[in-house]
């Protein structure tokens, strides 16, 4: 049976004895909970913070995400384009997020601030004016990707090819412009 949380904060003792799957969670904050491979499908949440939390590989088929925001998370292996796209609406601070994947998605104006992005799949997604400040994309894939007005100027260990991802009026600083070029057989001396 469907259950609707508003405006509750969990930490783990709260959460164990909860099934999450299918219920609804609005305004309500996860703070240390440990969920690592916990089924979050057809679960909403609306306005919700996770700090702290381990949410290695859930799964969140048919999951919506709207106003969601992690803090200090563990969010590797993650699928995220099984979410529903009409509501997604997230944002990420200081998260570990490897081999993580957004294949495909809309991630217009997302933020992510200080993310470990490791092994990460950016294949086909659009994010248009989206913010990597301070982000770590070693061994991330971009591909046919629209990245225009994407700032990266904080972000490191990106490589984007220009010639198979839209980059127009994005930001680079010049640090990172090795990561533009590396398949150009280009060599930048400093």
């Amino acid at each position: 049976m469907k259950e609707f949380f508003f405006d509750k904060s969990f930490s783990q003792a709260e959460i164990d004895n909860l099934f999450l799957s299918g219920n609804e969670f609005e305004n309500c904050l996860f703070d240390g909970c440990i969920l690592s491979s916990v089924s979050f499908e057809k679960t909403i949440f609306i306005d919700c913070i996770f700090s702290q939390c381990d949410l290695n590989n859930v799964s969140i088929k048919s999951t919506v995400l709207k106003g969601v925001t992690f803090n200090t998370c563990k969010l590797n292996g993650i699928h995220f384009e099984f979410c529903p796209s009409f509501m997604l609406e997230m944002n990420f601070d200081t998260c570990q997020m490897h081999y993580t994947s957004f294949y495909g998605m809309n991630l217009e104006n997302i933020h992510f601030k200080d993310c470990d992005l490791k092994e990460s799949d950016f294949t086909g997604i659009t994010a248009i004016n989206a913010v990597f400040d301070g982000c770590d994309f070693s061994n991330s894939s971009f591909d046919q990707s629209n990245l225009q007005g994407a700032d990266f100027t904080k972000a490191i260990n990106y490589h984007i090819n220009p010639l198979k991802n839209q980059i127009k009026k994005a930001k680079f600083s010049t640090s990172g412009l090795i990561g533009l070029v590396s398949d150009f057989g280009i060599e930048i001396i400093p």
